[in-house]
């Protein structure tokens, strides 16, 4: 079954309209959305009633001193299955993740692959971590040493024991700009993990290019709030 996530980026407490992974930049989503009133997480949630959403948490990601995003995503995740993506350096990070959201994502922004490996063996079920390529400008964005070809990251991810694979191309974030169907083609017949892809899905003919090319979901929320996507969407 195609899935149809949610994305809630929350920084500082509220969810903000991400573009182009220029995060310093990102406001209010009440101020970009036309199917919510509220940058409040659990009111979005509650109001859009979504199966799943991928719960981005900012400060985290970014290393900032406000702290984490925690709370907040803690009370979504009492109205829908969560995705939690929360900056990850350590197998610790990834075993406190896991006891606030369904799923952890290590991003590959942070977390080089010695971490991703030691928290499959530390988490008592692997099933329960993915791992994030993310991209910008086609190559892969990372703190770390980690010097492959997005291509590369993930014929080498086949080894690791986690749940899906998620690429996101923040270029394209918050932009409804399309997909480089050719690069999602070759990465799906690559990966031996089902592929969740985000960036630039404008709508529905967006979704069903990802479901025919064997993408197994997608992550939205422009297309959502500017009813690109229907809301009906994310429920099936």
């Amino acid at each position: 079954m195609f899935r149809t996530i949610l994305v809630l980026d929350i920084f500082d407490g509220i969810v903000v309209h991400a573009v182009r992974g220029m995060r310093e930049q990102y406001l209010p989503i009440k101020g970009a959305s036309s199917v919510c009133e509220t940058s409040d997480a659990v009111e979005i949630v509650r109001a859009l009633n979504p199966d799943e959403v991928y719960a981005a948490d900012l400060n985290r990601i970014r290393e900032l001193a406000a702290g984490d995003n925690f709370p907040v995503v803690r009370d979504v995740s009492n109205y829908c299955k969560t995705i939690l993506s929360c900056g990850i350096r350590s197998a610790e990070d990834a075993l406190l993740g896991l006891e606030i959201a369904d799923t952890v994502t290590i991003g590959t922004e942070n977390a080089d692959f010695n971490v991703i490996g030691q928290a499959c063996e530390l988490a008592d079920d692997a099933s329960r971590l993915h791992v994030n390529i993310d991209l910008m400008n086609g190559k892969i964005l990372t703190n770390t040493k980690i010097a492959l070809t997005p291509l590369e990251a993930v014929d080498k991810l086949n080894d690791y024991p986690i749940n899906h694979l998620i690429i996101i191309d923040l270029t394209k974030v918050g932009t409804e700009s399309g997909i480089n169907t050719g690069f999602l083609e070759e990465a799906v017949a690559r990966s031996d993990h089902p592929i969740i892809f985000g960036g630039g899905v404008r709508d529905m003919d967006d979704l069903n290019l990802l479901r025919d090319i064997g993408v197994a979901g997608a992550l939205v929320a422009t297309g959502v709030h500017n009813r690109e996507i229907p809301v009906e969407m994310l429920r099936e």
